[in-house]
């Protein structure tokens, strides 16, 4: 099982090395995210005349960022294995279901490691805060928001037979990630309906850690809670996601 888990990660990472489009989105796009983010919002007057400081929020951005591409590129490059017969060819190998989720997971792992690295780096230099105390908290939770956003990706995969498929999946995660999730409205400030949809949202959890430890100055073992929860959801994804992963289409 291990053999071909690490075997599926192994060509993720080729492939990903090879295809220069998707190195570019991976790596280059969310770095530019981040500048457009920073320019924009410092860009608004009313932000100072209301004591709103875009740093404050800065690493909730990051997360966002990582989530959102994480989320995008699992579910393309799943679907197009799925288009060119890479997956049915796994299956024909005696591959699992199983063995093949947790590959595609171990494999985005690693581009996903990349990406949060890269775009704290950044952060940290484009608004000016010093992440080193919080460091570990940060890479943690925004790592663990990552391969969430992987099994995610897999999971809305399996309804998707093409990559057109893929586009009406899109909006339906990104958008309430960015709306009631906590990052720019409170909850508690959302009526009562979306304060209960909120709890499905993954970005929700890793919000409220990166809140607790960098905006309050809490420490990490004190947002234990949606951590744990956070990783919860990423369980049961990946169990969902082995389980609607089908051999046939």
């Amino acid at each position: 099982m291990i053999r071909n888990i690490n075997l599926i990660a192994i060509r993720i990472n080729r492939q990903f090395l090879r295809d220069r489009r998707f190195l570019v989105l991976s790596l280059v796009v969310p770095l530019l995210l981040m500048l457009l983010i920073k320019y924009v919002f410092e860009s608004l007057p009313g932000l100072a005349r209301l004591n709103v400081r875009i740093s404050d929020y800065s690493i909730l951005f990051a997360a966002y960022l990582v989530h959102f591409l994480a989320y995008i590129l699992s579910t393309i490059v799943l679907v197009r294995d799925r288009v060119t017969g890479t997956l049915a060819r796994m299956f024909v190998y005696g591959y699992r279901r199983r063995e093949i989720v947790l590959g595609y997971i171990a494999g985005y792992t690693t581009i996903a490691a990349v990406q949060t690295a890269l775009v704290l780096v950044l952060t940290g230099y484009l608004f000016d805060i010093n992440l080193t105390p919080d460091i570990a908290a940060i890479v943690l939770t925004v790592l663990a928001l990552a391969i969430v956003s992987v099994g995610l990706g897999v999971f809305i995969s399996n309804f998707a037979r093409n990559e057109g498929q893929v586009i009406p999946f899109i909006p339906m995660v990104v958008l309430p990630s960015a709306l009631i999730s906590g990052i720019a409205i409170p909850i508690d400030d959302l009526p009562t309906a979306l304060q209960w949809c909120s709890y499905l949202i993954p970005l929700r959890y890793a919000v409220e850690v990166l809140r607790g430890v960098v905006l309050q100055g809490g420490s990490f073992f004190g947002q234990l809670l949606p951590f744990f929860v956070l990783v919860g959801i990423g369980v049961v994804l990946l169990a969902s996601a082995s389980l609607t992963l089908r051999e046939r289409e």
